[in-house]
């Protein structure tokens, strides 16, 4: 009788298959989230996928691109043996090299592919028409809390800098207690050193996956759209 040897799956393995396929959904939410075309793209996605989400209600709450890949993880079409959702998306933004290069290393990482459409994934990948970034560039533009600590020291400084007497109602949406926001608006000290005081707070209290998000939000509620987008630029600069 043949023996046949099988070799289990190393738990690291699928740890890192997990952590990659995370970093590369955030990737691209935050990718179709900083687009102009944000409100396009996700009628077009929840069109698309009308009947996988199956909830007149549901397709009606889902608001922002982060919603509809949690609605497609829970209905199952959307996981890390199968990510055609997201190479959908990623077909659908503009200067898109980045993200098409994300996913073939994505792909080559986990191995031979199942339950995918595989000509919907070989004509996705055309219109990438250059070769793959290796392995480790993949890391290094993939990110797992928002961005990278390069980026979120140039965010903080940029609004430090450049937030002026909107400091404070930066900080009360951001959700800072009137309190602390009277206390540091009594310390004497300049306003750059007060906007500072209400970022650092920030960072303590945030929500690793939202803050960036609810941050433009605050900005944009706190009468700095311009300042917001100065924000969203930073973040998709390579450096």
């Amino acid at each position: 009788m043949v023996r046949v040897e099988v070799r289990p799956i190393h738990a690291t393995q699928c740890r890192t298959m997990a952590t990659n396929y995370s970093k590369l959904k955030d990737l691209i939410t935050l990718k179709v989230s900083m687009s102009d075309m944000h409100s396009q793209i996700l009628h077009a996605m929840k069109g698309l996928y009308q009947n996988d989400i199956n909830s007149a209600r549901r397709y009606e709450q889902i608001t922002t691109i982060g919603q509809l890949l949690k609605v497609l993880e829970v209905r199952d079409v959307l996981s890390e043996e199968n990510i055609l959702p997201l190479q959908v998306l990623a077909q659908r933004l503009p200067d898109n090299m980045e993200i098409m290069n994300s996913i073939s290393c994505y792909e080559q990482s986990r191995g031979p592919k199942q339950n995918i459409n595989q000509y919907a994934v070989e004509h996705i990948h055309e219109s990438a028409q250059r070769k793959p970034l290796p392995p480790k560039q993949y890391e290094d533009n993939a990110f797992s809390d928002g961005l990278c600590e390069k980026k979120r020291e140039r965010i903080t400084e940029t609004i430090v800098e450049e937030i002026g007497s909107y400091w404070r109602n930066l900080a009360r949406y951001l959700g800072i207690q009137e309190w602390r926001i009277d206390e540091i608006q009594c310390n004497g000290k300049p306003i750059e050193e007060k906007a500072a005081e209400i970022m650092e707070m920030y960072k303590k209290r945030a929500d690793r996956k939202k803050w960036f998000f609810d941050l433009l939000d605050a900005l944009e509620k706190a009468r700095r759209k311009e300042l917001s987008r100065k924000i969203r630029d930073i973040a998709t600069m390579n450096i």
